[in-house]
């Protein structure tokens, strides 16, 4: 059985205290003190580091069943400054499972963006944010996440698999239907697929299909 690859797009525990003040303008002061009092608890260093549910990061949830292999290192590299998304777009990530507070934050929403309709069309994503958040904060949050990806959205509303998931159970269940789903294709695997990517005919043929904006 082949490996579905997954990336996640999260804070890192460094970029909470400027969301929480992006919050806070936004007079959203209940979700900017919830995000707040879970800095410590549910971020880390890395994007991989985030612990969405019961105090388990992705990769735990995710691979407590065989079938999955994670690939965040290529959006840990992922740089606003120098636009570097190819790092992302040309890899072989099938699954992206995304925190909504990263998209308060400038690097990750342009991110979103650029790869809204290469999602939309080709890939699946899981929205997640906790069933914990304020009940009133909960639309906000949503109407952030279809702003950014309008795209993905249209396609969730037309019957494509993209979730949102608000407990761990909707993250397994969303887990497990992928992997029924798709989880006997035959993928590339990162290295092949990276390799034939780089080759400049490749780009010159592949360039004008990539989805994007």
């Amino acid at each position: 059985m082949a490996d579905l690859f997954y990336g996640v797009i999260a804070l890192k525990n460094s970029e909470v205290d400027e969301v929480v003040e992006k919050l806070n303008e936004r007079k959203l002061t209940a979700l900017a003190t919830w995000l707040a009092q879970k800095k410590d608890l549910s971020y880390g260093r890395r994007n991989e580091d985030w612990k969405p549910f019961n105090g388990q990061t992705i990769s735990q949830l995710i691979n407590e069943t065989t079938g999955y292999q994670t690939q965040t290192s290529l959006i840990d590299k992922f740089d606003l400054l120098v636009k570097n998304y190819k790092i992302v777009r040309s890899s072989p990530i099938r699954i992206y499972f995304i925190d909504v507070f990263a998209l308060f934050l400038d690097k990750y929403s342009d991110l979103a963006d650029k790869l809204d309709s290469l999602i939309a069309e080709n890939r699946e994503c899981c929205l997640v944010m906790s069933y914990e958040l304020p009940s009133t904060s909960q639309d906000e949050l949503i109407k952030t996440y279809c702003s950014v990806m309008s795209e993905v959205y249209d396609a969730y509303l037309l019957g494509r698999l993209h979730r949102i998931a608000m407990r761990a159970d909707d993250l397994r269940n969303f887990r497990n239907y992928l992997l029924e789903t798709f989880g006997r294709e035959d993928l590339p695997n990162p290295a092949a697929e990276s390799e034939v990517t780089e080759r400049p005919n490749y780009k010159q043929h592949q360039g004008k299909q990539l989805p994007g904006r």
